[in-house]
């Protein structure tokens, strides 16, 4: 994620979960996570479900994620 692939940005991360940022300023985060539900096949939980308002942020469950399953994820990001 250092690279920002798709200019996803991580905000943070820990053992079980990660926040990302998405770079579509003129777009909701629920209309970014219906995309890459259909279009990518991922599953996120915008942030508006923790947070107040729409922070562009999204969250990540990475608890079972190996190397090459990040990749991916990435790979995926970068595509959308």
């Amino acid at each position: 994620m250092t690279g920002r692939p798709g200019g996803f940005k991580l905000l943070s991360c820990g053992g079980f979960f990660g926040w990302i940022q998405h770079p579509f300023a003129g777009r909701s985060t629920d209309d970014v996570i219906r995309e890459l539900v259909i279009k990518q096949d991922m599953l996120l939980m915008p942030g508006t479900a923790f947070q107040p308002d729409d922070r562009h942020s999204m969250r990540v469950s990475i608890s079972n994620l190996g190397r090459d399953q990040v990749a991916d994820f990435a790979e995926r990001l970068r595509a959308a």
